[in-house]
């Protein structure tokens, strides 16, 4: 069996149903890409045992793979990205969240920058939200159209639900920073770095799109621990190796 092309890795803790759903389901009507072409991990993180048999059944249904992580400790996302990293079999990687739909042509135009014979490329995505659309509901291919037209680009330059690289590389400087807990910053984090070791950041919303689904957000729960990302972001950002991942 020929090896995929792209692997995408989506952390996840106690997040399922229709939400997950669509995120799936949109990385499975991508145009240009066969199954085979696309390895899907799902990194569970220490959902509880009900969440977690959900997510099992939706990675049946789209041909995801599970790594499960039974543990109690606080959600890390970089440590779960992580895990993925080690086990990705194709050479470029896809990290995102739990919840984004994408348009048809979003990974197929990612693969095209990201494999630009050029440059080493770091490829990025402005995100688009969606508003609250009352009860979640299934969504299909001919629905993004509609749901493009209602969403609204994010002022922010925001990475975190989109950073696609050479998975050699990834490994090489040690994944994301597993220092920074709960929420926020290892992201940034991994851009800064790869900026600095000379990858060249690529945009591609203007070429294709992302859709944040609304849902209520708990990244100020715990404000400290944002503090304390920030602090260590300001101080560890230029260092770009902060470990090392060996695939298993």
């Amino acid at each position: 069996m020929s090896a995929p092309k792209i692997t995408t890795i989506i952390p996840i803790r106690n997040r399922t149903g229709l939400r997950l759903r669509n995120c799936l389901a949109s990385l499975r009507w991508q145009e240009g890409l066969s199954k085979k072409d696309q390895e899907l991990l799902l990194v569970d993180f220490g959902s509880d045992p009900e969440h977690h048999e959900k997510i099992l059944a939706l990675a049946k249904d789209h041909g995801a793979r599970v790594i499960h992580v039974r543990t109690a400790e606080l959600w890390n996302r970089s440590r779960a990205l992580n895990l993925g990293i080690r086990e990705a079999a194709a050479p470029i990687t896809f990290c995102t969240d739990a919840d984004m739909i994408f348009a048809p042509d979003f990974v197929a135009t990612a693969l095209r920058r990201a494999t630009d014979p050029a440059a080493l490329s770091l490829v990025l995505c402005r995100c688009r939200d969606l508003p609250d659309l009352g009860p979640e509901i299934p969504y299909g291919k001919d629905d993004f159209p509609g749901l493009l037209a209602r969403a609204t680009l994010r002022k922010a330059m925001g990475t975190g639900a989109c950073q696609i690289l050479d998975t050699r590389w990834l490994r090489s400087v040690g994944g994301y920073d597993e220092k920074y807990v709960f929420w926020g910053f290892e992201d940034k984090d991994l851009v800064a770095r790869a900026e600095r070791a000379g990858l060249r950041p690529a945009w591609i919303h203007d070429e294709t799109a992302m859709l944040h689904q609304w849902h209520p957000t708990t990244k100020n729960d715990r404000l400290y621990l944002k503090y304390k990302n920030k602090l260590r972001y300001y101080l560890t950002r230029h260092l770009v190796v902060k470990g090392r991942l060996d695939p298993s």
